[in-house]
């Protein structure tokens, strides 16, 4: 065992006293920390006040311009409903004297829409949208018990919002619908709009190809643009332009409305018919080619298009019956071209020769068009397979016979 020193000894006294610390010291020290983190926490808490605060402020601003906007709004409905022109053309405003001729003669059509209909000027404001001094909204309206949207833009000055004209920029940012048959573009407002064209002629392609037996279901490009220009049409093969119907008057719960879903589904039906088939046709093969697109009309646009030989022919033999016959219609093609599909005779298949009477005796009076109520398929006296037809002609009927003949329906008389 060795001999410690006297100043070794004190030395690691020294050492130990100074490796503690003063419980007093360290108290102190943790209350100071408290009291710096408290004020973080306190300093957090009132950014977040401030914060919360001039958010709210905000959003009470914008409400509050947006809430002026729509009592102008209802202001101006109620100079239509009173039918006091001065004040209506005192919420209108613009660099030119155009727009108000323009909304001058817009007041004299609601006054004569008053007139002429149940109409409803609600007011009711359906969705607004306040971009700094711009400001859309749609505003309800009612005729003969169907809702309508219109869409009108206002420009807040300093005296206050006035009804300007349309800014077609302002129709939202940009937006897509795809599948893989289907493309829809179009902007935020036309989004009701594009999601029922979208889905629409996903099922014109599916169902119009399933029964044209088409190799391949072609891809469409859907343009829905809000420029009153525009028509609707085609402007490339497969590239189809919409106008917006935002426009103008539009249908509140259904705005692809019957009218333009008539013409765009004529314009998808003769595109798909001409896609399967390219042989031009004349005579009896243009009349069943016809026949065709008004039968995938009616399927499309939900409308009666009395297309009733075509019709009946897929209703007995499948929708693919009618892709067979568009496949085996050549430019001098007749009706006894059905007998290969239906696999029996014109006069037992069983199909409805209305329309096609019609054609007939429209093609041997130079265009005039007759009413066919009924064309009875029967056998005369001798057995000869014959169509008994019921015509109307005015206020008269008329009765006309068609004999078959070598496979052809022939006029009698």
């Amino acid at each position: 065992m060795g001999i410690r020193l006297d100043w070794e000894i004190e030395a690691e006294n020294e050492h130990i006293e100074s490796s503690g610390e003063d419980p007093e010291t360290r108290k102190l020290r943790w209350k100071a920390r408290l009291r710096l983190f408290g004020l973080m926490i306190l300093f957090v808490v009132l950014v977040g006040v401030l914060i919360g605060g001039l958010i709210l402020r905000l959003r009470q601003v914008d409400w509050e311009i947006e809430q002026s906007l729509r009592d102008t709004i209802d202001s101006e409905v109620a100079t239509l409903r009173l039918g006091d022109r001065q004040a209506f053309l005192g919420f209108q405003r613009s660099a030119t004297d155009e727009w108000m001729v323009r909304q001058d003669g817009m007041f004299d059509a609601y006054q004569a829409l008053k007139l002429e209909s149940d109409v409803e000027l609600t007011g009711r404001v359906i969705n607004a949208l306040v971009d700094r001094q711009r400001g859309r909204v749609q505003v309800e309206e009612i005729v003969d018990g169907v809702p309508f949207l219109q869409t009108w833009f206002f420009w807040r000055y300093e005296d206050g919002w006035r009804h300007v004209p349309p800014d077609y920029t302002f129709w939202g940012d940009s937006a897509i619908l795809q599948n893989d048959v289907v493309t829809v573009y179009y902007h935020d407002l036309d989004a009701p709009f594009a999601q029922v064209v979208f889905d629409q002629v996903s099922t014109w392609l599916t169902t119009g190809c399933a029964a044209l037996l088409c190799e391949s279901i072609p891809h469409i490009t859907v343009d829905i643009t809000p420029n009153p220009l525009a028509r609707l049409d085609w402007v490339d093969v497969w590239h189809l332009q919409i106008p917006s119907p935002y426009i103008g008057r539009a249908l509140l719960d259904s705005p692809f409305e019957p009218s333009m879903r008539f013409q765009s589904g004529v314009l998808v039906a003769r595109r798909l018919v001409d896609n399967a088939s390219t042989l031009p046709m004349t005579g009896e093969s243009a009349f069943l080619r016809d026949g065709i697109v008004s039968w995938l009309v009616e399927r499309f646009a939900q409308v009666q298009m009395e297309s009733h030989l075509v019709y009946s022919l897929a209703a007995r033999y499948g929708d693919p019956a009618v892709g067979r016959l568009l496949d085996l219609l050549t430019p001098d093609s007749t009706a006894a071209v059905l007998s290969e599909i239906t696999g029996t005779s014109l006069e037992q298949a069983g199909l409805d020769w209305r329309d096609y009477v019609a054609w007939r005796l429209s093609q041997a009076s130079g265009g005039q068009e007759f009413d066919v109520i009924a064309a009875v398929v029967e056998y005369d006296t001798d057995g000869n397979a014959q169509i008994r037809a019921q015509v109307s002609t005015g206020a008269a009927q008329t009765e006309v016979l068609y004999r078959l003949i070598g496979g052809m329906w022939q006029p009698i008389g």
